[in-house]
């Protein structure tokens, strides 16, 4: 088993022959927490979803428990979550048959309780038989979170996780975050500004087309 939950090495993307970044490399150790920063345009969504099997780099490689990962790799469950910065749901599921599915999906029903004590957390008792498209912007989010903190995951990718959330849950998703990382969890998250409640193991920038290691 390797020490590397997430490693990244000379990822490359771009459209046609407009680059978006290139000679993207870092790693994240299990239960450390990183923040991804940069200027509106600068592909932090793009790489997200390069990270997350969704879109294919140009050049490089995503490697996950030292194994290289693609879109086409067959993962087992608990090993990768992404939320991306709007996310989606099916559109005749209520939240719970939303947290029911994704349980049964990824044979986690031992975490049961954990997706019962979230729902509370971010304010969603009582709302929960409703369909997502009848909650806000920031009650989407939520349950996009609900569903993958619940399950742990090895690695947890996060596209402006804070940006839709009142300081309240704010706090309350830094705070689940810190939790998740001290039981092993490697979380990258993409953010503009700075995230209440919560420190940062490694920042990255990426700007200029390139990522950037940000000393403290």
């Amino acid at each position: 088993m390797s020490d590397t939950a997430l490693e990244v090495r000379d990822l490359c993307f771009g459209y046609g022959d407009v680059p978006v970044w290139e000679g993207v490399s870092f790693s994240l150790a299990p239960g450390q927490v990183s923040f991804l920063t940069g200027p509106n345009g600068a592909g932090k969504s793009t790489l997200f979803r390069c990270l997350a099997g969704w879109l294919e780099p140009d050049e490089g490689e995503v490697l996950l428990g030292g194994a290289p990962f693609t879109g086409r790799t067959r993962l087992a469950p608990g090993t990768l979550t992404f939320v991306p910065d709007v996310p989606s749901f099916y559109d005749d599921l209520t939240a719970m048959e939303h947290v029911e599915f994704v349980l049964a999906a990824n044979r986690a029903d031992s975490a049961r309780p954990r997706a019962g004590r979230l729902l509370e957390r971010f304010g969603l008792i009582g709302y929960e038989r409703l369909l997502p498209s009848a909650y806000s912007r920031g009650m989407r989010e939520k349950l996009a979170l609900v569903l993958a903190l619940a399950l742990r995951p090895r690695v947890l990718l996060l596209d402006e996780p804070h940006g839709p959330l009142d300081r309240v849950a704010s706090l309350a998703l830094s705070e689940e975050l810190a939790a998740a990382a001290r039981e092993g969890t490697a979380v990258l998250l993409s953010c503009h500004h700075d995230v209440p409640g919560l420190t940062p193991g490694l920042s990255l920038e990426l700007a200029d087309g390139a990522l950037h290691i940000v000393e403290d």
